[in-house]
């Protein structure tokens, strides 16, 4: 493979920069032209709209893409739910039909897509889900509550249904680190901030477990109510199926959670007799609804999604570049409030937080768009909105969230791993020379020292200080009232509704709807909407790329990133020095 990427880039060499130049110059017109860029395709006059729900939605502008093209291999979260609710009042759509057992959404999301499937069917349309299985033999509570959304389930025999509850665990690794000589040196402001835990804690504090049962119960509870309601199954009994545990497909289907047992084969044979024509989500969120009036008005639609810090750590054009960069979320923010065009902002966000100043600039550049270019800022939660992921969203005129979002983490934490001890039992000797008595504070050959603490732990005061004033100012609530819901709790969505710190519980369309009537149209008016993120100057980006002489040795490798073939497992990051707004990760299962 080495010699099959040595033979590709000495093509490249040979076609030269100006023919690599026009090249790429073409696809970025062909991709970039606004109508060109989404074509308007041809409907059927009966057909079923088709979901492949295994397939991963991605939020607003992530996922797997050539930065500065928007092409995406996935639909968004956005046009999945736009699409429907289009669906619906779409004569030529008589039903979606759907695969589903193994969704990869989280549980806002889910939330998102069963209310819109939910209004898709008050329309009088059915929505019929097939399933190989949920879950396999484990616990899918979630995947089930998408499922529970639909008309007909419909599940192989050899199939499961996965609901046996949820539950989250985390590792806690101080003693762990210790025989190696590492130990995790944090200052963390609020006792519900959490994330430093795993490196200083031997198991989970009691804030952090109470959060953290107070979250799991909500959402288990939300679970609960949505499966009864959508499968007509009394709560006390479904609770009962739940510690059960995960239901055969002739168990499932005897206890009501299914509704039909066939293979796939089967099921699309049923749905043939209905008509032979579907179309899928991706290619339909194109069509136009017939008869459609122009539209209205346009909103920017801005996202932010993944950890929050100053700039992008990578100049190729050739990447994901996941996270939400001030640098650039500052000039989509910006662009979308100094267009004239645009009437209104929707911020979508989805974030666990990140750096502090990185957040405070995106914060004053939301600020700067309502008040000084008097643009209605409203923003959309998704799965996270917490730490950093809050504080970029507190000055909106309207916060939404769904009931399970998680939301708030007003807090913050500062620190460092220290090896000092580890180098020591390695014989490794380290020699320092510093001028300045605070040089080497943040060095991770030692612990802060108590005037280093000391000094941290105001820098901390005042941070916080900082992200409960302004949260205050967005909520229009005291320091005080906020302090109460803020010292790094995370909340649910519904109980960060009724601690003031969101305004409505719904997903992108109820935010989408406000939006609306915040600019004096109906819900059912028709707008455009227009996605701002920042091209990174895409031109001179790929002429830098093209003409850099320190091409990467893995030649294979880097055409693999071209080609978007790249898997990504999760990673464990540590943080050292600054204030860092975060929240620990949490899985459900």
């Amino acid at each position: 493979m080495r010699t099959f990427g040595m033979v590709l880039l000495g093509l490249f060499s040979g076609i030269g920069l100006l023919t690599v130049a026009a090249f790429v110059g073409l696809l970025y017109l062909a991709f970039s032209i606004g109508e060109m860029r989404q074509p308007v395709v041809a409907v059927p006059d009966k057909m079923m709209l088709t979901l492949d729900l295994d397939d991963e939605l991605v939020e607003g502008g992530g996922g797997p893409r050539l930065e500065g093209l928007n092409i995406r291999s996935s639909a968004t979260l956005q046009e999945a739910v736009v699409a429907i609710r289009k669906a619906k009042d779409d004569p030529r759509v008589i039903a979606i039909k759907a695969n589903l057992s193994s969704p990869k959404v989280g549980l806002a999301q889910i939330q998102e897509l069963r209310d819109v499937i939910a209004e898709f069917r008050s329309g009088g349309k059915p929505a019929y889900l097939f399933s190989e299985t949920i879950g396999e033999g484990e616990g899918a509570l979630p995947a089930y509550y998408l499922a529970s959304a639909f008309s007909e389930v419909w599940m192989q025999p050899s199939g499961t249904v996965g609901i046996a509850g949820i539950g989250t665990e985390g590792f806690f690794l101080k003693d762990f680190l210790t025989r190696f000589g590492v130990k995790g040196d944090f200052i963390a402001k609020g006792e519900y901030k959490s994330a430093p835990e795993m490196f200083t804690n031997t198991q989970m504090s009691q804030y952090n477990r109470e959060e953290t049962e107070a979250l799991l119960k909500a959402w288990y509870e939300q679970m609960v109510a949505g499966i009864a309601e959508g499968r007509k199954i009394d709560a006390g009994a479904l609770r009962a199926l739940i510690d059960e545990g995960p239901q055969l497909a002739k168990e499932a289907l005897d206890k009501n959670l299914i509704d039909k047992i066939a293979y796939r084969d089967e099921f699309d044979a049923a749905m043939d007799k209905q008509t032979h024509d579907g179309m899928d989500l991706k290619r339909y969120a194109r069509a136009r609804l017939p008869g459609a009036a122009a539209a209205k008005k346009r909103i920017a639609v801005i996202n932010a999604v993944g950890e929050i810090d100053r700039v992008a750590a990578n100049d190729s054009p050739f990447t994901d570049n996941d996270g939400i960069h001030a640098d650039r979320m500052v000039k989509a923010i910006r662009k979308a409030a100094d267009d004239a065009t645009v009437d209104a902002i929707i911020l979508r966000v989805d974030s666990p937080g990140g750096s502090y100043v990185a957040s405070d600039t995106i914060w004053r550049e939301v600020v700067r768009a309502k008040t000084e270019k008097k643009k209605p800022v409203i923003v959309s939660m998704g799965d996270t909105a917490a730490s950093g992921g809050y504080f970029i969203s507190m000055p909106a005129d309207r916060i939404f969230a769904s009931p399970a979002t998680v939301t708030g983490s007003i807090g913050v934490f500062a620190g460092k791993i220290v090896i000092g001890d580890a180098l020591t039992k390695l014989n490794i000797n380290r020699e320092r020379v510093v001028f300045g008595e605070s040089a080497g504070m943040f060095s991770a050959t030692s612990e802060f020292s108590p005037r280093h603490r000391e000094r941290l732990g105001r820098m901390m005061d005042v941070t916080y200080a900082d992200f409960t004033g302004k949260a205050a100012q967005g909520r229009g609530k005291s320091v005080e009232e906020i302090d109460k819901v803020a010292r790094g709790r995370v909340w649910s969505g519904a109980d960060a509704l009724a601690a003031g710190l969101v305004d409505e519980m719904g997903g992108f369309l109820k935010a989408l709807d406000y939006t609306k009537t915040k600019l004096g149209l109906a819900a059912t008016d028709r707008v455009t909407l227009v996605e701002y993120a920042d091209s990174r100057e895409t031109w001179l980006n790929y002429l830098k790329f093209f003409d850099n002489s320190d091409v990467p040795d893995d030649i294979e490798s880097f055409f693999r990133g071209v080609l978007w073939l790249k898997d990504i497992f999760g990673h464990v990051e540590s943080r050292t020095a600054g204030p860092q707004l975060y929240r620990a990760p949490l899985t459900v299962r």
